[in-house]
């Protein structure tokens, strides 16, 4: 037996294959196409001395970070209990290691106890539940493996996917909230009113997105003490705006939030913040949402707001609420995301100005 990457040529047994496998959410033809032509990607496929495809498995890679999905995996009927699944298992994790991962996760039906099975006996941890994962209702397992012993334990920490491609801002809030006060609701309503709230930003087309002041005042509104890190106090991304009307709403929007927030207290800061200060702040009770360029994730130069949620001496761990179904990622990529910490430093850099900003967020009983 023969565990390779696969080939273009390799497609029309694929599809056979995986419509032998799976009876629901199955991987399309044009999918494969797809995975077939991604180089950050590995599709592996087993074969006999024959050339018979038995079985395959398909290893997606979170761009711009160390963390590694477990998307599929199929074995033939007649191939069944032969080990192959272990095999192709330990191969994908192969692969992961030579692309410089350092953690694999992946989703198995609950229900499917001889997946279960096999995965935990290759060091796969339960982190939690997903609920009508599948597209009958069905829920999921979301396990994960450390591929170095010494990496840190994924956390429980809420996560929200934004449902607007304009709310990031928002969502990482919330989650943020949620987690100093679970009361604090995770809900669409709560969503685009934080947005409305935060909103200072015309965009050159659709909805504008959040100011880090904005984000700061909605969060001192809901009784949390907040304050704004960034590399100037000037009206952010302001240099992407052709139109003097549309420049002249966000500079006058901008001058409200400063005046209200000097009122309030908050405090402003034109400093920026340094990875190795982050510890410290979240050791004090501070969560930290930050400002990123979206270059390094998806190769789009987008203004982005993420959860800061861990860090050891290596990477920085991130709860993006931005999940991109035409990459087939789920919340599994975007919990506890990994990223070196010398990415990040390029990666929360905005912009010709290269702006940088951060919104702090505590409880005021952490005082």
């Amino acid at each position: 037996m023969l565990i390779r990457l696969a080939r273009p040529a390799d497609l029309g047994a694929l599809v056979t294959l995986e419509n032998q496998c799976f009876d629901y959410d199955q991987i399309s033809r044009r999918s494969f196409q797809r995975f077939l032509r991604q180089p950050q990607d590995r599709l592996l496929i087993a074969e006999n001395d024959t050339g018979a495809l038995l079985g395959y498995g398909l290893l997606l890679h979170r761009r711009g970070t160390v963390l590694a999905r477990i998307y599929s995996l199929a074995v033939s009927p007649e191939a069944r209990g032969m080990g192959l699944g272990k095999q192709l298992l330990q191969a994908l994790e192969t692969e992961a290691i030579e692309t410089q991962c350092r953690f694999v996760r992946l989703e198995v039906r609950d229900g499917n106890a001889a997946a279960l099975a096999l995965y935990q006996a290759q060091g796969y941890k339960i982190l939690h539940r997903r609920s009508g994962y599948y597209v009958d209702g069905g829920d999921a397992f979301v396990l994960e493996k450390r591929l170095h012993s010494q990496l840190p334990q994924h956390p429980v920490r809420p996560y929200y996917a934004q449902s607007t491609p304009f709310t990031c801002g928002p969502a990482a809030m919330m989650m943020a909230l949620n987690h100093l006060d679970p009361a604090q609701p995770m809900t669409r309503a709560q969503e685009i009113q934080l947005w409305r709230e935060a909103t200072t930003v015309y965009m050159t087309t659709g909805l504008g997105g959040t100011s880090p002041l904005g984000l700061a005042l909605s969060a001192h509104r809901r009784g949390f003490e907040a304050e704004v890190w960034a590399s100037h106090l000037d009206p952010p991304f302001i240099d992407s705006v052709r139109v003097a009307d549309k420049r002249q709403v966000m500079i006058e929007v901008h001058e409200q939030f400063m005046e209200e927030a000097r009122a309030r207290g908050i405090g402003l800061h034109p400093r920026v913040l340094m990875a190795s200060q982050v510890s410290d702040l979240r050791k004090a009770g501070w969560q930290i949402l930050v400002l990123i360029s979206t270059w390094r994730l998806n190769r789009n130069k987008a203004p982005h707001w993420v959860w800061w949620v861990g860090e050891d001496d290596h990477y920085a761990y991130l709860n993006d609420p931005e999940i991109d179904e035409d990459e087939d990622q789920s919340a599994t990529d975007n919990q506890f995301m990994p990223v070196p910490l010398e990415a990040m430093d390029a990666m929360t850099r905005y912009g010709k100005q290269r702006f940088r900003a951060a919104v702090l967020i505590r409880n005021t009983s952490a005082l």
